[in-house]
């Protein structure tokens, strides 16, 4: 496995628009390319490089034609935990038609997302997927809060309909 910034303790960098670049496979075993980094050892997929790049709050899996992209978020307290886990899971069934949620994100981090060639084929579309993911922390911030803010207002509403008056 080759770590490519995290090799020189460099692993708080941004990702970039390259290290989202996929190739297609010429694949003669059977009808369809295989999605290397799910099937690995599929006879297409064995000699292809796995390689692991860490960047600032995430890190990136990539083997020839495909890819994971996993984000670490932080939590404040187990509220968010639930909140956010809701979220992922509404994302995991409908997340859009250019981008795939993983439903059981990668081991240490809280989502993970699927990328294939077609996802990122071009340059424009490597960086609208790193911009979304740059503003994914604090969009979900937001939302936490907000999700927060709901919960509080419902429990003191059903805290005052319950007391003795």
């Amino acid at each position: 496995m080759i770590h490519d910034r995290s090799e020189f303790g460099e692993s708080q960098l941004p990702l970039k628009e390259s290290d989202l670049v996929l190739r297609p496979l010429d694949c003669k075993v059977g009808g369809m390319e295989p999605i290397c980094i799910l099937d690995p050892d599929h006879p297409c997929c064995e000699d292809v490089p796995r390689k692991e790049i860490m960047f600032e709050g995430g890190q990136v899996i990539k083997q020839g034609n495909s890819a994971i992209v996993s984000l670490k978020l932080h939590f404040n307290d187990p509220v968010e935990e639930f909140i956010f886990d809701r979220i992922r899971n509404e994302l995991w069934r409908d997340a859009g038609s250019r981008l795939k949620v993983i439903r059981e994100p990668e081991e240490g981090y809280q989502i993970s997302f699927f990328l294939n060639t077609e996802m990122v084929a071009t340059v424009e579309q490597r960086e609208a997927l790193i911009e979304y993911w740059e503003k994914f922390s604090t969009n979900m911030r937001r939302i936490l809060t907000d999700g927060k803010m709901v919960i509080n207002k419902y429990v003191r509403s059903k805290a005052e309909a319950s007391r003795l008056s």
